[in-house]
């Protein structure tokens, strides 16, 4: 069993948790409210900031992800500025300590999100407690008809770059996934952006 499969089955638990707490059963059957949105973008933001500044400061390792053109902190400050919410405090201690192997882990799982935004983009559009600006919510549409294709070669990149570590990104991918349930369910204290 490929390394990508194995992600896929032995963190799917994990995934099926974080889908719960991210709201999926509302924004299926399009229910998600105003104030859930913003809670779901606003943890997003949390961890996509938090990774995308663990990664930056080991860039000797990723070497070839090209971290810049895979960056979602800016569609989803978009989004929220687009919304007029709140940001929440940043937190980029939430990958404090964790290695590049580690990340690879935690990119999985943010990289997937991306993929799985195609779904949530068209079931925001069915939401009638939107209004009409969930159609223009940036974050969702990730990579636009080019997410497939970035997706496998994240993939690609994933397997290049595993070097025997299956096992330490396999437990980091599960690890992240906790850590989109821990942004879920902790308060954070809001701020206006600037």
């Amino acid at each position: 069993m490929s390394l990508l499969d194995r992600l896929k089955t032995e963190t799917r638990s994990n995934h099926v948790q974080t889908e719960t707490l991210l709201y999926a059963d509302q924004l299926m059957a399009g229910m998600l409210t105003q104030a859930e949105l913003g809670h779901l973008l606003t943890i997003h933001y949390g961890f996509h900031r938090a990774l995308e500044t663990a990664v930056a400061a080991q860039s000797d390792f990723f070497v070839g992800y090209h971290p810049n053109r895979r960056q979602k902190t800016p569609w989803l400050l978009a989004d929220l500025q687009q919304f007029g919410m709140d940001l929440p405090q940043p937190n980029p201690d939430l990958f404090e300590g964790w290695n590049g192997y580690q990340l690879l882990g935690a990119l999985y799982v943010g990289e997937g999100s991306t993929l799985g935004g195609q779904v949530i983009a068209k079931a925001l559009c069915r939401t009638p407690g939107l209004g009409t600006n969930a159609n223009t919510l940036r974050f969702f549409g990730g990579y636009g008809n080019r997410t497939g294709t970035l997706w496998k070669d994240f993939g690609t990149y994933l397997l290049n770059r595993a070097d025997g570590q299956e096992e330490v990104i396999i437990d980091a991918a599960r690890r992240a996934f906790d850590l989109f349930g821990k942004l879920a369910t902790e308060p954070h204290p809001m701020t206006l952006y600037p």
